[in-house]
């Protein structure tokens, strides 16, 4: 069968960290697991001909996401890259049909089964290592997917997808340099990827480099004009450059070219939030939710700008819809936590941090936050605890060598 490649869309997050706090503790709005900072993230729909989306349909809780466009790279025909037996061909097409099934479904648990059956048979079946890459990323296991898309460069170097690829896994995990050099080989290869210019600017972005990501935004907008991410990465730019107005206009780009994307209303509601402009804030996390009521990050932020402008009962409301709809995403519990810290709820806000925590165990930001929600719940010795798990996990982190410290004194003195 033929198989186009199409890539995802990818939702850009600002992530602020939590202290005495304005914001919750992880990536806001919450993407997923823990994931480095501000990110982009993609998922895919195989064989999707329009589509591209943001953060899995589904990713740890089931939401939806609304999608752009992105192009189509490399034309490949994987399944035919090398014959087999009759039988065995018949195999890999059932199984591969199944996989299909299940990642259209965004069962990603029983499309990793059905693919791993297929390499099983096929070690070198691209498309097999390709899918397995993509349900990887969409269960957020990016290490796991970075292997599956090396193997897919090894058996089809010269595809500039398998690069792309590759460089997402490689973003999604904080990797920012090698990514960098991933999406360049993928431009290479074609010159033409608008997606991998938008992205090769997310990199430059996230070093704080405005200069080339402002000019590898413009090479993607100039490649595909209709494009949505590289308005929303540029807007970011502008902002961190102290350029309000033009980052205002490209939220507005990004909206216009997408109205009824509600990933693109929640980046301008938080970039709007950010601001201190909070009823409109307020309104565009609403239309966000308006289009689409099960996005559970529209919910998180709405409850996040409603916590902000004192109004913790509904903001604890909208936090629990998120959970609802995402109760296996650590980042939807951590809000929630949040919330009831800004309510004074310490101990509500002590459960969802340690919910979160059974989740995502390896997450230094969630322990920190746990900490201080114990010490303000009145636990020093648990908060000692988990800070001094946080200053093993983040060596140069100041501000819970800060609350450490202050807390052991408190113990000495009682």
């Amino acid at each position: 069968m033929k198989y186009n490649v199409r890539h995802y869309l990818l939702s850009v997050a600002l992530s602020v960290l939590i202290s005495s706090g304005s914001q919750p503790v992880t990536a806001f709005p919450f993407p997923g697991k823990s994931r480095p900072a501000t990110t982009i993230k993609n998922v895919v729909k195989p064989g999707t001909v329009v589509e591209t989306n943001i953060t899995p349909p589904g990713t740890a809780g089931g939401e939806r996401r609304p999608s752009v466009p992105a192009p189509l790279v490399d034309k490949i025909d994987p399944l035919k890259a090398d014959v087999l037996p009759a039988d065995k061909a018949k195999t890999t097409e059932k199984h591969m049909k199944l996989g299909d099934m299940f990642f259209e479904r965004h069962d990603y648990t029983n499309a990793l089964i059905e693919y791993e059956e297929v390499v099983k048979v096929d070690p070198r079946n691209f498309k097999a290592h390709w899918m397995l890459g993509k349900v990887l990323m969409g269960m957020s296991d990016f290490e796991e997917a970075l292997g599956e898309f090396e193997t897919t460069i090894s058996i089809r170097p010269t595809s500039g997808d398998a690069h792309f690829m590759k460089g997402e896994a490689l973003r999604m995990l904080g990797k920012y340099q090698e990514a960098n050099d991933e999406y360049t080989s993928a431009l290479k290869i074609d010159r033409g990827n608008a997606l991998a210019h938008a992205y090769l600017a997310e990199c430059y972005r996230m070093r704080k480099d405005w200069r080339p990501a402002i000019a590898e935004c413009k090479r993607a907008i100039s490649l595909d004009p209709k494009l949505v991410v590289p308005h929303l990465i540029l807007a970011q730019c502008y902002a961190a450059d102290r350029l309000p107005g033009p980052s205002d206009e490209e939220y507005r780009n990004a909206i216009a070219l997408n109205p009824k994307d509600a990933v693109v209303h929640a980046r301008y509601a938080l970039a709007l939030g950010n601001s201190e402009k909070w009823q409109k804030c307020i309104d565009e996390f609403k239309e966000a939710i308006r289009l689409d009521p099960h996005y559970s990050e529209g919910h998180v932020g709405l409850s996040w700008a409603l916590a902000s402008t004192g109004k913790p009962n509904e903001a604890v409301k909208e936090a629990h819809i998120a959970v609802g709809l995402a109760p296996n995403d650590p980042d939807t519990h951590s809000n929630l936590a949040w919330v009831y810290g800004k309510k004074g709820d310490y101990q509500s806000a002590v459960i969802e941090y340690r919910l979160a925590l059974k989740i995502d165990p390896k997450n230094a930001k969630l322990h920190r936050a746990l900490g201080l929600a114990l010490s303000d719940n009145g636990d020093v010795n648990g908060a000692i605890s988990e800070l001094l798990t946080t200053t093993k996990m983040l060596p140069r982190d100041y501000e819970s060598k800060l609350a450490l410290q202050s807390l052991m004194q408190k113990k000495v003195q009682d």
